[in-house]
């Protein structure tokens, strides 16, 4: 699979020739091998896509994400039919026990704390909330049904961010950690398609009206590294992203994280947490591979 990700801010004409993605723009064209990307994110919402290059799109596992006038990813387009055991697939992930599932959820909620101490440690260093976040880590039980995940998160943000800060308020930081979060999910449902998974299907996340409820499993863990760089760069911070924000953000694949004392980009990092939940149900051992923040 790729490993470049391609934002097009401004462009009259995406296309394709000799398997290369075109991009046209003031008599000028520019040219990236399909085989080098795993996205390309259009903010320019006067771009003119062929239908040829999305079918590209889709036989090269190229995600395809659009923007809003906010420059905010309002949909995205992912492979179809990429992976020869869908079905397979499927049918193990449908009928995945809930005692499996709870403990998968387990992991990952416990992963996603211990991630969130780290960045604590690396930014307020508050011994209050650290401390509280260690401890719920060894009460996340039964798929986490004393809900340790938001108690945490409520004193792990106003901790990172002061007191006064509140998720999903329409503020610059709030605005910044939804568009990071969103291009790593993007980049988890890529994921999940190539490797033949139904991203409807959850471990936790269940929602009828959300096509990507395993996407959203799986971005728990990932979260703090987009919360590590907001924090690190909140001053820049506008009420509209820059463009130069943006890419930062967007860059964030490119990152390492480690699993097992080993060094990966988010990119791969991703494929290793997905190849890992494959065989929780192809072999019966329930173990996910989830990464660690790395202390800077």
């Amino acid at each position: 699979m790729g490993y470049r990700q391609v934002v097009i801010r401004k462009s009259e004409k995406l296309s394709v020739k000799d398997k290369q993605l075109v991009i046209s723009r003031d008599d000028s064209i520019a040219k990236v091998p399909l085989e080098d990307i795993n996205f390309v994110l259009i903010e320019d919402s006067t771009t003119v896509i062929t239908t040829r290059l999305m079918a590209e799109f889709g036989k090269n596992a190229i995600a395809l994400i659009i923007c809003d006038e906010k420059y905010v990813p309002a949909s995205i387009m992912f492979p179809y039919n990429y992976h020869f055991k869908q079905l397979e697939y499927f049918n193990n992930q449908l009928f995945i026990s809930n005692d499996i599932k709870n403990e998968l959820w387990n992991q990952i909620i416990k992963k996603k704390i211990q991630n969130s101490i780290r960045v604590l440690e690396m930014t307020s260093k508050e011994e209050f909330p650290i401390s509280k976040l260690n401890s719920y880590i060894d009460e996340v039980v039964d798929g986490d049904n004393k809900n340790r995940e938001g108690l945490a998160a409520k004193m792990y943000f106003r901790s990172l961010f002061g007191s006064d800060f509140i998720r999903f308020y329409d503020d610059s930081i709030n605005n910044a950690l939804n568009y990071g979060y969103t291009i790593i999910v993007s980049s988890i449902i890529r994921t999940l398609s190539v490797f033949g998974l139904n991203t409807y299907l959850g471990i936790h996340h269940d929602s009828k009206i959300n096509n990507f409820n395993l996407a959203y499993d799986f971005l728990e863990p990932y979260r703090s590294i987009v919360d590590k760089f907001v924090y690190d760069n909140k001053d820049e911070l506008t009420d509209t992203l820059s463009f130069d924000f943006r890419k930062k953000l967007i860059s964030l694949l490119n990152k390492e994280i480690s699993h097992n004392d080993k060094k990966y980009t988010v990119e791969y990092s991703i494929e290793l947490l997905i190849k890992s939940y494959i065989k929780s149900f192809t072999t019966g051992e329930v173990k996910l591979d989830l990464p660690d923040i790395i202390y800077e």
